[in-house]
């Protein structure tokens, strides 16, 4: 059996982490063109598996940090690299954003029968 309440709780999670995601991919293309700005982005996805299927994904919270990468007063942001971070985000927010409306709508039909 499914645990609803579980997997909403984790669907909401994943939705916050693509927002944060998707706020941090636009803040580094605003930043681009800034001498020694050095490009942000989200871990989450290392944390959850690191942390093994023991701990529940809801536990775990995303972290931003800086990627140091490049030398020192350059900046590190690639154009290309921050579209596809946003264009995979948006993708992965259809996804989660369907699963969730799925199963809202399955409630429905339960609760009025229709």
């Amino acid at each position: 059996m499914i645990d609803f309440d579980r997997d909403t709780a984790f669907t909401q999670k994943m939705l916050d982490v693509l927002a944060m995601r998707t706020k941090t991919a636009l803040n580094n293309v605003a930043n681009q063109n800034v001498p020694g700005f050095k490009r942000s982005e989200v871990r989450f996805e290392d944390l959850l598996r690191e942390a093994g299927p023991e701990v529940s994904p809801t536990e775990i919270d995303p972290k931003v940090v800086k990627d140091e990468s490049g030398p020192p007063g350059q900046n590190n942001v690639s154009l290309m690299e921050e579209l596809a971070i946003l264009g995979k985000t948006a993708l992965l927010h259809d996804v989660m954003t369907r699963r969730v409306g799925s199963y809202f709508s399955t409630l429905n039909k339960a609760i009025l029968g229709r």
